[in-house]
């Protein structure tokens, strides 16, 4: 049944999502205002800096402002429901996230498993596993609340781990996402 769940779920928002093609923009939305680092590594205490020689690497507080516009099922994502866009701060770059699971709750929050690989503008990657709740506002804006799990990465990132907290909003009609983000990232 659970299954059934989620399939009508998928395809009510893919159609939504089409339906609404020739009413969205086909790129990010440009953030506000610029977004800084929060704190530099040498702000971190000894056990995380990356001159403690207990830990060996590196762990930087991040904070910015990410722009998602969702695009639909998409190659990127073999076919899944696909957001693309950009994030700003340190680092900084563009994005693909991929839905891996959806839901809708009794109370009308929407519920999304993702995966991200951010690509930051040196060519750079990290990845994460999201959950996100969007709560309804006043649908189809809804409020998003997501907690991602940073799980690798390659380059100046190779075997990053740490979290990403972001809230803010989306408009499901638009597909447009609007989030500020704050998290902490390490590499061993």
């Amino acid at each position: 049944m659970r299954s059934v769940r989620f399939l009508a779920t998928a395809i009510i928002a893919t159609a939504s999502i089409t339906a609404c093609e020739g009413e969205r923009s086909t790129s990010p939305t440009a953030p506000s205002t610029p977004a800084t680092i929060t704190a530099k590594p040498s702000d971190a205490p000894a056990s995380l800096s990356a001159s403690s020689p207990q830990s060996g690497g590196v762990s930087q507080n991040i904070s910015g402002h990410i722009s998602g516009q969702i695009i639909g099922p998409n190659q990127a994502c073999n076919g899944a429901l696909t957001e693309i866009g950009t994030f700003t701060g340190q680092p900084g770059g563009t994005f693909v996230a991929c839905v891996t699971n959806m839901q809708q709750n009794g109370n009308g929050a929407l519920v999304f498993d993702l995966t991200h690989t951010y690509t930051t503008e040196n060519g750079d990657t990290f990845t994460t596993s999201d959950h996100v709740v969007a709560g309804p506002i006043n649908p189809p804006i809804y409020r998003i609340n997501n907690r991602a799990t940073i799980t690798g990465g390659t380059g100046l990132y190779d075997g990053a781990f740490g979290f990403i907290h972001d809230s803010g909003t989306l408009n499901f009609a638009a597909g447009v996402v609007s989030v500020d983000y704050h998290g902490r990232i390490s590499t061993p």
